[in-house]
């Protein structure tokens, strides 16, 4: 049949054509087929990685999730088996060929396990593989899904080691839920307080351990801060389970989920008992110290009162009595007695001054000084043992050192005096000087050497450290042969510290020794200074003196008499307040602070609470034998206006009433 009949026939002479089509369902391959473009679009764009492999287990295909876990592409995989390229020393081998195993034995496995990037990093992965069987059941593909669990494998890691140090550690720790109720504690917060997890589970752990001495309002805060999911740390008594009191300190942190919310409480628990019994234990040592500072204080301010009393009278006394003509023979008797009492208030002052010094309870004046009055009175009160021991005692002061600057004279005095007599007492032959040399001076300030030298017994070099110890001296017989404290430098050396200076000495054994510091003084002004030469001898003043001790009273009525003054006398702060009230004539109150029945400052202070402007404005000067660091402040604080220490110079005492005379 011709080929163009194929699909028809003949019938006669008419050509007939018949066409035949068939049909054929495909909805399920189409189906199959959309499903199958479905799955590998979700394989190629999962964040998990996908491979397929051959049932060789060679790899077919891989998504680039995979490729981004494991850094290797496909076309670097494609035909290879995977599992020898990923692993490594850390790898568990054991897990690694049970999952070779499983494969090998066509079925599925799932796996945590360590691979090595091709990097050489590793990586946590969690595999899922899965054979697929063909109609005969035979593997025709293995389906591998990779996920990485690097992160995850971290957190639990971490999990583990702080549980481990939660269940280990020494300090007790409690996990709270949100609304801070006990969810879990260690073994140490057992230990510490004496109660297991089942005794505070679902409570609030303050309301477990709080007690009869346990200060509920930190509680109360501690709770306010939570609710406010604020961190805090607190200290806090509680009470064991067997009832005996703790001190321990809390800290807590709040756990706060990815959604910002509070989901936890952690809670630290440290015994600090130990640590507050020490602070408890400090603070009773230092009020302890404190109080022995203060009956120190006391002891002093007391000796020092009762023993420079008298003095004053003996020194005052010879005072008047030197001023008074008397005869040359009396005259001498009397500044004998005047040096002797004086060397005696020095010595005093060493004794009480060191104590002060230690204690930190000393303050300088700051009034007028006459620089060469001072060093002449000095020489004065010691060239009569010079003069027994046939030595010079000399003086030579730069002419550039002003007549009078700002500074503390009885202080300046008894470092001078103390060098002074030092130096004379370790010479016997040829003599002392005082040198003061002026180092530097402008308008304001002037800058002075003091030195003290002589031509003694000197000073080994390997003793020049020790000569400002207190009680000591160069060598052990010193003290037999010349006698003396071993205070006299160490004050010495401590005063001119106080100075912000330094003593220096440099001595030669056999030839001498010189001690010098520098001290930078305010200068007074010019007026001030020619205002110093007008000597005033007459007060017209009115002036209580208020003393319970008759010679100083006494010793004060002779002064005021001279220059003229009118007094009347109290012996106590209640006598004067009495006589003040009643009559309200008085110039100037000078009221010693120590007295029996009320006391100076205790007087003061009632006197200036009067409404009266008379008591308001009245001029009270404290009358003091010592003056500690905190007395200044009393004295100002009692609302007095000056003081004046005793033994007194009448010089000071007219220089400071004559403020106040009628005009």
């Amino acid at each position: 049949m011709d080929s163009r009949n194929k699909f028809g026939y003949l019938r006669g002479q008419r050509r007939y054509r018949k066409y035949i089509r068939i049909i054929i369902d495909i909805t399920n391959r189409k189906r199959a087929e959309q499903d199958v473009e479905i799955l590998s679009f979700a394989a190629r764009k999962s964040p998990s990685g996908i491979m397929i492999r051959d049932s060789r287990g060679e790899v077919i295909w891989m998504n680039e999730s995979l490729e981004h876990i494991i850094g290797y592409t496909l076309a670097e995989l494609k035909g290879k088996t995977i599992g020898t390229k990923l692993i490594g020393a850390e790898t568990n081998q054991e897990v690694f060929q049970r999952a070779v195993a499983a494969v090998k034995a066509n079925k599925p496995y799932e796996v945590e396990i360590k691979i090595y990037k091709k990097d050489g990093s590793t990586a946590w992965v969690f595999i899922s593989n899965s054979p697929l069987f063909n109609d005969v059941g035979n593997v025709e593909r293995q389906i591998g899904v990779i996920v990485d669990i690097t992160e995850r494998k971290k957190a639990e890691e971490e999990l583990t080691m702080l549980s481990l140090v939660a269940s280990k550690t020494t300090s007790g720790v409690v996990i709270n839920d949100k609304d801070g109720k006990v969810e879990w504690v260690n073994d140490a917060f057992e230990q510490i307080t004496g109660y297991t997890l089942s005794d505070v589970k679902d409570k609030h752990l303050g309301d477990s351990l709080k007690g009869e001495l346990t200060d509920v309002s930190i509680i109360q805060k501690a709770r306010e801060l939570s609710a406010k999911m604020q961190s805090f740390e607190v200290d806090l008594l509680i009470y064991r389970k067997d009832g005996q009191p703790l001190w321990i300190s809390v800290i807590n942190s709040a756990i706060r989920g990815d959604n910002g919310k509070v989901d936890k409480y952690i809670e630290t628990i440290i015994d600090i008992t130990a640590k507050k019994k020490a602070e408890l234990e400090l603070i009773a040592a230092k009020e302890e110290a404190l109080q022995l500072s203060r009956a120190k204080d006391m002891f002093i301010g007391v000796m020092s009162h009762e023993i420079r009393t008298p003095l004053n009278a003996v020194i005052g006394m010879s005072h008047l009595l030197l001023n008074d003509d008397p005869l040359e023979s009396q005259k001498e008797n009397l500044s004998v007695l005047k040096f002797s009492a004086e060397n005696l208030m020095t010595l005093i002052n060493d004794v009480l001054d060191f104590t002060k010094i230690e204690t930190g309870n000393i303050e300088l004046e700051k009034a007028k000084v006459d620089i060469r009055e001072m060093i002449q009175s000095i020489i004065g009160s010691m060239k009569y043992k010079a003069h027994e021991k046939n030595i010079y005692l000399t003086q030579t002061i730069d002419t550039a050192v002003p007549a009078v600057v700002i500074g503390d004279r009885a202080r300046l005095v008894q470092i001078l005096l103390n060098l002074v007599s030092n130096s004379v007492k370790f010479t016997s032959r040829g003599g002392v000087n005082i040198d003061l040399k002026v180092i530097e001076q402008n308008d304001d300030i002037v800058r002075i050497r003091f030195g003290v030298s002589d031509t003694g017994i000197g000073i080994a070099k390997d003793k020049l450290n020790t000569i400002f110890e207190s009680f000591k001296q160069a060598e052990a017989d010193t003290t037999r042969n010349y006698g003396g404290t071993g205070l006299g430098l160490a004050i010495s050396k401590r005063l001119i510290e106080l100075h912000d200076s330094r003593i220096n000495v440099d001595s030669v054994l056999g030839e001498g020794s010189t001690f010098w510091f520098t001290i930078t003084f305010k200068k007074l002004a010019a007026h001030a200074i020619n205002n110093k030469n007008k000597v005033e001898t007459i007060l017209n003043i009115n002036v209580l003196v208020v003393d319970d001790n008759q010679i100083n009273r006494l010793l004060i009525n002779k002064v005021l008499k001279k220059w003229g003054a009118t007094a009347d006398f109290a012996e106590n702060g209640q006598e004067a307040i009495d006589k003040l009230e009643r009559h309200m004539n008085f110039d100037v109150v000078l009221m010693d602070i120590h007295m029996p029945v009320m006391g100076g400052l205790e007087a003061a202070g009632i006197i200036r609470a009067k409404t009266e402007s008379y008591f308001q404005n009245l001029p009270i000067i404290a009358l003091t034998a010592s003056m500690l660091s905190n007395q200044m402040g009393q004295i100002e604080d009692a609302g007095m206006n000056d003081y004046i220490l005793k033994p007194f110079d009448p010089t000071t005492l007219f220089e400071k009433l004559s403020r106040y005379q009628k005009q």
